[in-house]
């Protein structure tokens, strides 16, 4: 397959990740990203799009700033710099994009907008690797 043929489909986008509601508790939050060392909650809304991401650091910022997790809801806390790619773009054109403009998170959607996956630090490596690799086959 060539390179420019290798798409996010082609990636595992199933882990380093968990998802939440706007409207759960950042209680919860911390919960889930306890299941997930290192990943991201990424935050939903009813139809599955992705409303924002929260980690580590959002909780951490929210309990210094004296916030009761209990009842503080991810909707307030998440942070919505993140970039949609779709899951039938080619990588090296995603690659382009995500260094032009450098975003907290990166999540990729499907042909609805539905969420189908989080795009990590460790997937762009992989990504660059394997254009990388391709383009000196030229393949």
């Amino acid at each position: 397959m060539p390179s420019s043929d290798k798409t996010v489909a082609d990636l595992d986008l199933n882990d380093e990740h968990i998802t939440a509601g706007l409207e759960d508790s950042l209680q919860e939050a911390a919960k889930r990203l306890l299941t997930v060392p290192g990943g991201i909650l990424v935050i939903l809304d009813d139809e599955s799009r992705v409303k924002g991401v929260i980690g580590n650091k959002q909780i951490l910022t929210a309990v210094v700033k004296g916030v009761e997790p209990i009842s503080a809801k991810c909707r307030d806390y998440m942070e919505i710099d993140f970039m949609e790619i779709k899951h039938n773009q080619n990588l090296s054109e995603v690659l382009k994009q995500i260094k032009q403009r450098t975003p907290q998170a990166v999540v990729s959607v499907d042909e609805n907008g539905e969420f189908s996956g989080y795009f990590s630090p460790s997937d762009y490596l992989e990504s660059k690797s394997l254009v990388k690799s391709l383009k000196s086959l030229k393949l």
